[in-house]
């Protein structure tokens, strides 16, 4: 046991030695601490917001709707999270590690198998010092920003530290593909291009759940409206135009219902990066008490865009209160477990190749 311990510790003491070497790495540290500076500059006053030494007065934006600990924590739930992390900070850590395992399979297995090491636990152990990178540029950067929530703020909030396990595992989705396809390949230039199009088609199949969810929710709720309707019509007049509505509507639901259920299930298979990070950011606003907006300022009308979606009776309030239910009733196992065990089973088949691989 202790043997094990002192392999695997080395490992991870070499990868940290790899990553220190590299520019990258130390460039991506001097972003993370350039952006939090950027939201350090901002503040809000009971005027507006201020830029440094500069003033904007702005109505809608003051410290007495948005006091300042909300501020920062929209900021960083918003642009920290939603734009750098999710998106950029994510490009960079792919980018850095992206030679591990190519180096691993082409020159660099040598002198490791070589010493009483199983390949499966090499493999895996590897993986997991890839994963330093990011958990280096998430808590660099959601340290800098507890100092300013709490030096701007007044607030000390460790509830941001959440963002570092969540963050750090919606990278394990994409880094697992391009861990498996760059001891496949043995190109870096392979792996990251198949990761980036492996990420482009899971958000393309988020995109095209959620909107068939729109479109099967409006239908839903137009059928509960004309069936409202009719249950009010005194006439045969008036109810013969309300009952090919609803004929209308219950055709449009038969071809909404199955296209979203087949995206669902193929979503379901598949890592869910985009439901990964809005759930950090749910997480974030509750943290921070962010007020949601009140049904009453909703709007009443029809849904927009009701020629499109066939809609003429669903009005927003109803049709957005029944996509919340709905994505309340995804729990959080469906989001990470499933997500996880997509993973689990690619790195699993990555290892069974690698350990039957002549070297």
């Amino acid at each position: 046991m202790n043997l094990q311990w002192m392999q695997t510790s080395a490992l991870f003491v070499d990868a940290y030695r790899e990553l220190n070497a590299r520019k990258l790495f130390w460039i991506a540290l001097v972003l993370n601490a350039l952006v939090v500076a950027v939201i350090g500059a901002l503040g809000i006053d009971e005027k507006g917001v201020t830029v440094l030494v500069w003033h904007l007065e702005m109505t809608g934006v003051n410290s007495a709707i948005f006091p300042p600990d909300q501020f920062y924590h929209t900021l960083f739930a918003s642009f920290g999270v939603g734009f750098w992390l999710a998106w950029i900070s994510t490009i960079l850590a792919l980018l850095s590690t992206a030679t591990i395992f190519p180096e691993l399979v082409t020159g660099g297995v040598d002198t490791l198998v070589s010493k009483p090491i199983s390949r499966h636990r090499l493999y895996f152990t590897k993986f997991a010092t890839g994963l330093l990178f990011t958990l280096a540029q998430v808590l660099v950067f959601t340290t800098l920003s507890f100092l300013v929530l709490g030096i701007r703020g007044g607030v000390w909030s460790f509830g941001l530290f959440i963002a570092v396990p969540i963050m750090l595992v919606f990278y394990s989705y994409l880094y697992s593909v391009m861990a498996v396809m760059g001891s496949l390949t043995r190109s870096v230039i392979a792996s990251v291009i198949v990761t980036l199009l492996f990420w482009v088609g899971i958000w393309a199949v988020h995109a095209g759940e959620q909107f068939t969810l729109l479109g099967e929710t409006v239908q839903n709720v137009e059928i509960t409206a004309i069936e409202r309707r009719l249950e009010n019509a005194q006439t045969v007049v008036g109810r013969a135009p309300l009952e090919a509505d609803l004929a209308n509507a219950q055709v449009a639901l038969g071809v909404w219902r199955p296209i979203h259920l087949s995206l669902y299930a193929l979503k379901t298979a598949l890592p869910k990066a985009s439901e990964t990070i809005q759930l950090l950011n749910r997480s974030l606003k509750q943290i921070a008490d962010v007020p949601t907006p009140d049904d009453d300022e909703m709007n009443d009308s029809a849904v927009a865009g009701r020629g499109f979606l066939g809609s003429k009776y669903a009005r927003r309030r109803d049709v957005q209160a029944a996509i919340e239910r709905d994505m309340k009733t995804r729990p959080l196992w469906w989001v990470l477990g499933t997500s996880l065990a997509f993973e689990a089973a690619l790195l699993g088949f990555g290892a069974w190749r690698f350990s039957r691989r002549d070297f």
